[in-house]
C-alpha cells in the first residue's frame, strides 16, 4: 500500500511517497547516504538492509510498490523486493536500470511496479513485474500518480486518482507544499482509500520527499503518518558534474 507522485519543474522535479504498511511491521530507519559503484545514493532502510526509495547523485530517484492487483507468488523461496531499489540505487540511466532489473531473481519476486526518474533523459520509466513477464513503459514528463492497496487496489487506485484529479485545479499545482498537501489528504474520508491512510491494523507509515535541482538532490524523510506533527529529517548530496 503505497501512493508515488512525480511532479517535474523548470529547474528538476519532486517526488513524494506515502508508504503505507501494517502497524506491526519493524519501524523503519532514517535516511542515510551510501556509496555504491561509483555513485553516492541515498535512501531510508528498514533493519535487513531493504529499501523502497532513492535518489543518487546523477539526480536519479527511484520508487517502488507492492502489485497486489496481480495475486500470485513465487513457487519457491522468495526475495524480499526489498533488494531491488537498493540494488539499482547507484545506476545513472535507464539503460542501466533496465538491464540491473532484468539480472534481479524475478522469479522468487512478488509481483511489483518500479518508477524510475532519470532527469538527463527527462524520462519517468515504469517497469512491471507479474511473475510471468517483465513489462516497460515510458511516461510523459509530466504529473505523474501511482497507487498500491493491499486492501482493494482497484478502489483505491479509483479513490485516490479523483482526490488528484481535483486538487489539480488550484493555482499552486506546480509547487512542493501542493505535493505535500495532496500526500497529507484524508479526502474523501480518513481511512482505507484517503492518500494520507489509516485503518485500525495499518496506516501510512512515513513520508518521503525527493528534490532535484540543477545542483543536488534532498531527501526529506517523515516517520509516521503525513497527517502527524513530527518534523522531516533532511539529508542532502551535491549532483556530479
Amino acid at each position: 500500500m503505497c501512493t508515488v507522485s512525480f511532479l517535474p519543474h523548470a529547474r528538476g522535479f519532486y517526488v513524494a511517497m506515502n508508504r503505507d504498511e501494517k502497524l506491526d511491521r519493524f519501524t523503519a530507519l532514517l535516511p542515510k547516504i551510501v556509496d555504491l559503484v561509483g555513485r553516492r545514493t541515498l535512501f531510508p532502510r528498514e533493519p535487513t538492509g531493504g529499501t523502497w526509495v532513492s535518489t543518487n547523485d546523477a539526480g536519479v530517484c527511484l520508487a517502488l510498490i507492492n502489485w497486489h492487483r496481480v495475486a500470485r507468488e513465487p513457487r519457491h523461496d522468495p526475495v524480499s523486493r526489498g533488494q531491488i531499489v537498493r540494488e539499482l540505487a547507484g545506476k545513472s540511466s535507464a539503460d542501466e536500470i533496465a538491464n540491473g532489473v532484468a539480472k534481479l531473481p524475478l522469479r522468487k519476486m512478488r509481483p511489483f511496479r518500479l518508477i524510475a526518474i532519470v532527469p538527463s533523459e527527462r524520462l519517468a520509466t515504469e517497469w512491471r513485474w507479474n511473475l510471468e513477464r517483465l513489462t516497460m513503459r515510458n511516461h510523459e514528463w509530466q504529473q505523474q500518480h501511482w497507487f498500491s492497496s493491499g486492501f482493494d487496489e482497484s478502489r483505491a487506485e479509483l479513490e485516490r486518482q479523483r482526490v488528484c484529479a481535483a486538487a489539480q485545479g488550484r493555482r499552486s499545482t506546480r509547487s512542493l507544499e501542493w505535493l505535500r498537501r495532496l500526500h497529507r489528504s484524508h479526502a474523501p474520508k480518513r481511512g482505507p482509500f484517503s492518500i494520507c491512510m489509516h485503518r485500525p491494523d495499518a496506516s501510512t507509515v512515513s513520508y518521503t520527499e525527493v528534490a532535484v535541482s540543477g545542483r543536488c538532490a534532498t531527501m526529506r524523510y517523515k516517520p509516521g503518518p503525513c497527517c502527524s506533527n513530527g518534523a522531516m529529517v533532511t539529508r542532502t548530496i551535491s549532483l556530479a558534474p
